[in-house]
């Protein structure tokens, strides 16, 4: 091509500029198994030249499929969902598959908006996270003719398929172990339940657990943050539970980065953990293991849920699978030293 001239590269281009006919290259593009290699290595050689990009909405409208695979999470700044989101990449990418991601901030709006964008985008499937939707995405999804799924958690209401673990029964074995334990004054702090259903299963599994233990439950004994869950969030309520005339001697996150701001803001004020306060977390993320006082904590596999919930829309759209099905990833208690 010439230097200067901007028009878009054809493949007429690709064909000139290889010497080889037109219905030889695209062949090459569409079917690469029937043309010689030496031949697509040429065709290859060409393309990069003179920068063609295959036109992928052409190519969509003749297959009826977008290789588009629209993913909304709730927040990135969580490793636990930039794993699962790397974990389904590692599904789709060896399938020539991309992702489109968007992150919800744990907004329904934005989510509707990203689900919207989705389909406009004629995307092949929609994964998103959890089962609290507006009335609106709702429907949306519900009408989208692809796989649908909904990850991070397990309910009776799933829209199509789901594939997480069991938020709810993760909660209630750990406050149980708590009990167990012999912790007299345990706290629950958790994220805001609203438009959250991880955090209202989480919150309802540490209530129904107290209270089949005999404990009483009270406004003292459930802390809630606004949501994005954060180090920074951690050590402002540690402090305040400290100060407390009747001190908490355990505490429970629903959530890893506000217990590692605990555990920070401990190390920092002369407060032993276990001895003055056992602390428990919710997601394993890599750093408690690494604290100088390892955290006990609910492991979570994010990765695995990101690639099971790639890999059953991989099943659908190739027809490997049909119908709706459940996926439960599991989860495991990660008993260490800070209970």
């Amino acid at each position: 091509m010439p230097q200067g001239d901007n028009r878009k590269v054809t493949l007429k281009d690709v064909s000139k500029a290889s010497g080889l006919s037109l219905i030889t290259v695209s062949r090459a593009l569409r079917l690469p198994e029937t043309v010689h290699p030496d031949t697509r290595a040429k065709i290859q050689q060409t393309i990069e030249e003179i920068g063609y990009i295959p036109n992928l909405t052409a190519r969509s409208l003749v297959s009826q499929r977008s290789d588009m695979i629209g993913v909304v999470v709730p927040i990135l700044a969580s490793s636990l969902f930039a794993d699962f989101a790397q974990g389904v990449s590692h599904v789709l990418e060896p399938e020539k598959q991309q992702m489109l991601l968007a992150v919800s901030d744990w907004s329904p709006q934005k989510e509707e908006e990203a689900v919207r964008t989705f389909i406009a985008r004629q995307a092949d499937a929609i994964i998103v996270t959890g089962f609290s939707h507006s009335e609106a995405t709702t429907k949306l999804l519900r009408q989208f003719a692809g796989p649908v799924i909904e990850a991070w958690n397990l309910r009776d209401t799933a829209i199509d398929s789901a594939v997480g673990f069991n938020n709810y029964a993760a909660s209630v074995e750990m406050t149980r172990y708590l009990v167990e334990r012999g912790y007299q004054n345990i706290v629950m702090v958790g994220g805001a339940a609203h438009h959250n259903d991880q955090a209202e299963d989480r919150m309802r599994g540490f209530v129904d657990a107290m209270r089949g233990a005999g404990r009483s439950v009270g406004e003292d004994t459930i802390v809630e943050f606004d949501n994005p869950a954060t180090l920074q969030g951690g050590v402002a309520l540690i402090g305040q539970l400290m100060a407390r005339k009747h001190k908490p001697d355990a505490i429970f996150f629903l959530a890893e980065l506000p217990a590692h701001g605990a555990m920070l803001w401990c190390m920092s004020n002369d407060v032993r953990v276990p001895d003055d306060v056992a602390i428990a977390g919710f997601g394993d993320l890599s750093l408690s293991a690494l604290l100088p006082v390892p955290m006990t904590t609910v492991q979570i596999r994010g990765r695995d849920i990101g690639e099971r919930s790639a890999s059953l829309v991989m099943d659908r759209l190739e027809g490997r699978a049909e119908g709706a099905a459940t996926h439960d990833i599991g989860y495991h208690l990660q008993i260490r030293e800070s209970t």
